[in-house]
């Protein structure tokens, strides 16, 4: 379980002296994350016919040119995907800003959340309120995306 591998991962950031600190979540996230993107990627990109790029060589791309100009373009709808999935992940999370920030003021939204709800008061006005602002950035961000992401989806299944 994830929460075995917290204490060293704790460790390791604490004798970086990056504790309380947002780069935690930075350095946390991106070596959480990056295996995962490059493995959408990485499947995309097999899924791809090579004969794109050779026909931008044959008409004279060199292959900067070649990937800048035709496989980068394909690759939209999976960059979308990441994007999405990584954000949510990332927005979603509750025990990583809990351990990297606490006794800091930085904290995330659904940390701050949690400060709401109290052992004795709970104002749950205000808790439902909160999680309902929370909810708006991603969701805007993803009625954004929603025909990439789906395309992003469905790439896949193009035979």
């Amino acid at each position: 379980p994830f929460q075995l591998a917290a204490l060293p991962l704790y460790q390791t950031m604490r004798d970086l002296g990056l504790l309380g600190t947002v780069w935690a979540l930075v350095l946390f996230y991106s070596g959480l994350q990056v295996p995962f993107t490059t493995f959408l990627y990485i499947g995309f990109l097999r899924a791809l016919p090579k004969d794109f790029e050779d026909a931008a060589l044959i008409d004279g791309a060199t292959p900067l040119q070649a990937f800048r100009f035709v496989v980068f373009p394909m690759v939209k709808p999976v960059t979308v995907t990441a994007l999405v999935l990584n954000a949510v992940a990332v927005w979603n999370d509750f025990f990583t800003p809990l351990l990297y920030l606490s006794g800091s003021t930085q904290q995330t939204v659904p940390v701050a959340i949690s400060g709401f709800v109290g052992q004795y008061v709970s104002d749950w006005n205000l808790i439902f309120a909160a999680l309902v602002i929370s909810i708006v950035p991603i969701l805007a961000v993803y009625f954004a995306l929603q025909r990439s992401i789906i395309n992003g989806f469905a790439g896949g299944l193009r035979g």
